[in-house]
């Protein structure tokens, strides 16, 4: 997989006495300073970011990452680098660059070195979802080692409260330690155009619908299958159906126009009472189609790479889920939705048609909805509380 730009430079980070690289040069203060040393801390603070940018309180946000993980992609207002688990070098230069207003850890081990490093910058130092205080550093058998290394940190965000008796011996104000839940990796609600909403709901006229998301060519024969076998049921059901290359849009609709009434998004054909299959070959537009579908399919999850796109998005939205078994980067999401038992996972194609039709069942639907919005909510709360601290130090920023 090649690496972005920012993916390139673990090397030059690591060196004490290397040059600033460029890629800093688009963090602007405020900065929040996101870091972690495993790959689902790591996609819970990618989650968080992107709350982050969406609040719109200004400045920058720079998400570091462990270096053995595939690269997270840089958004407008966010920087993405690979970094070692307790970096003190990379952390000067990042404070004689532009100085965190706020730092937020969910690393396995703290990073005394890091955060000794922050010391004198007056940034807020946080520590999120460790339940017992670990240290990175060959330092940290020392006796008092952890007194002094805590010191500075103004925030411990615990994952329960029975986390608390384990930190409470070491130097840290009662008041510091905040019971907040877990985080979890929750993205942002997708959006939609209300007015197309309107419309394209006016024209179905109420009919039940289901979405097939970010289908791979090798999973559309499963995907059609399994709506003629719930059109058993409903003859007035309509597919959404997204295909994972959207340049497959006109394919597709020369290929089942034999077969079923289609119309083709990208073609501005109208929808009609006898459209049967509606194949939106366009991006950004999901949060419109799990608003309008009773119940989903995650494309991609019944084999090869598993699943492009990560549940919540539909959970977030009120959709009922059914899957494979192949969660791809999302393995996080899924066990979290499948514990809470707001998904249905199918072992196979063939199974795919009944879990579908189950689905659409107003009872079982909603039901898995409200059981997908119980996990967004509790997620949610723990975002909220940590947001609340970080958005204060940012503003405590601009104070000072």
């Amino acid at each position: 997989m090649a690496r972005s730009l920012s993916g390139g430079l673990p090397g030059l980070i690591r060196s004490r006495n290397a040059a600033v690289p460029p890629v800093l040069s688009r963090l602007s203060p405020p900065l929040v300073w996101l870091h972690s040393d495993h790959a689902r801390g790591a996609k819970r603070l990618e989650a968080l970011s992107e709350v982050l940018l969406q609040d719109g309180s200004g400045g920058a946000v720079l998400l570091t990452y462990p270096e053995d993980m595939d690269p997270i992609a840089d958004l407008p207002g966010r920087v993405a680098l690979p970094l070692s688990a307790d970096d003190a070098g990379f952390a000067r230069m990042l404070v004689a660059r532009c100085a965190p207003a706020a730092f937020l850890s969910t690393a396995r081990t703290i990073p005394a070195g890091i955060i000794a490093a922050l010391r004198a910058s007056g940034a807020r130092i946080c520590l999120a979802e460790n339940a017992v205080p670990r240290f990175a550093t060959r330092w940290r058998a020392l006796p008092g080692f952890s007194r002094p290394a805590l010191a500075d940190v103004h925030r411990v965000f615990l994952p329960r409260e029975e986390a608390r008796i384990d930190w409470q011996g070491h130097g840290l104000r009662d008041d510091a330690l905040v019971v907040s839940g877990r985080l979890s990796a929750i993205p942002v609600a997708l959006g939609c155009n209300e007015a197309e909403r309107e419309a394209v709901a006016e024209a179905f006229r109420n009919r039940t619908l289901w979405f097939a998301c970010h289908v791979p060519e090798r999973e559309e024969e499963l995907v059609i299958a399994a709506h003629r076998e719930a059109l058993r049921d409903s003859h007035r059901l309509a597919l959404i159906l997204h295909p994972a290359d959207q340049l497959r849009g006109g394919v597709l609709k020369a290929a089942l126009g034999a077969r079923f009434s289609t119309a083709l998004r990208s073609e501005d054909d109208p929808i009609t009472t006898e459209t049967q299959i509606y194949i939106v070959d366009t991006e950004s537009e999901r949060g419109l189609w799990y608003r309008l579908a009773v119940a989903c399919y995650i494309g991609g999850s019944m084999g090869g790479d598993g699943a492009q796109v990560s549940p919540m998005e539909a959970a977030a939205l009120g959709c009922a889920i059914v899957h494979g078994r192949m969660f791809g980067r999302f393995s996080e999401p899924f066990d979290l939705l499948r514990q809470a038992r707001a998904t249905r996972m199918v072992q196979g194609g063939e199974a795919l048609g009944p879990a579908i039709g189950g689905a659409l069942r107003p009872e079982q639907a909603a039901d898995m909805a409200h059981r997908g919005w119980q996990v967004i909510a509790e997620g949610a709360e723990a975002t909220e509380i940590v947001m609340a601290e970080l958005l204060d130090a940012i503003a405590a920023s601009g104070r000072a």
